[in-house]
């Protein structure tokens, strides 16, 4: 029978000497694996008495690599805690207003109480809710209070062989009001170049009519 610990008793397994990590709700010891490990040990020691599910899918590991893994395997954790994992079709069906989910960074959202207190309206969750709103969030630049709200409305996690490789795509309010300045100095700058071409063009047509006459003239 396999054992089970709670994410508490994995977090006391924190120490170079006793190291141990959460991987899809499997539990493994590393602590014997540290200088063994092809990405070095400090990788190892980062993740240790933590949920490293993130940070390990981030990376290809082969197919060796996961029989490794197998091998260093203690446990799992309980079913209360366990992650629970949502494919993207049943995500596709929960796109109205009776439910209306969504994946941001890998994770599922279920949005349908939160549609008439969106700050934004309720209409971009409807537009974005049965896929992937992952950029459509980003990009929009939400606060860190807006992403600390998120974790409430959290249901589970995207299937593991639907996961896309961008791994907790964070645009803070005051990044995407940079970016927007650097987009629209930019702009200014290409107008400002436009217009110095047209007016040298014109001032290159102006000189050949200027040469052209006094050819004539002489």
């Amino acid at each position: 029978m396999t054992a089970t610990y709670t994410k508490a008793e994995v977090a006391q397994h924190n120490k170079k000497e006793n190291g141990w990590f959460i991987i899809n709700n499997s539990i493994y010891d590393v602590t014997k694996f540290y200088d063994d490990h092809p990405g070095g040990r400090d990788v190892l020691l980062a993740n240790i008495g933590r949920d490293a599910t993130e940070e390990f899918e981030a990376v290809h590991h082969s197919k060796g690599a996961m029989r490794k893994l197998d091998d260093l395997k203690v446990g799992e954790l309980p079913e209360s805690e366990r992650r629970h994992f949502i494919s993207m079709s049943e995500v596709a069906t929960k796109k109205s207003a009776d439910g209306a989910w969504f994946v941001i960074n890998n994770k599922v959202y279920d949005v349908t109480k939160f549609l008439d207190l969106h700050p934004g309206g309720r209409d971009i969750l409807l537009y974005n809710a049965g896929g992937d709103a992952t950029e459509a969030f980003t990009d929009n630049g939400h606060s860190d209070n807006a992403y600390k709200m998120m974790g409430k409305y959290c249901i589970g996690d995207l299937e593991l062989d639907e996961r896309k490789k961008y791994m907790n795509r964070k645009v803070t309010g005051e990044q995407h009001a940079s970016t927007t300045q650097v987009v629209r100095v930019k702009s200014e700058d290409e107008s400002l170049l436009a217009r110095i071409q047209e007016q040298l063009q014109l001032f290159i047509v102006l000189a050949l009519f200027v040469m052209a006459g006094v050819f004539l003239l002489s």
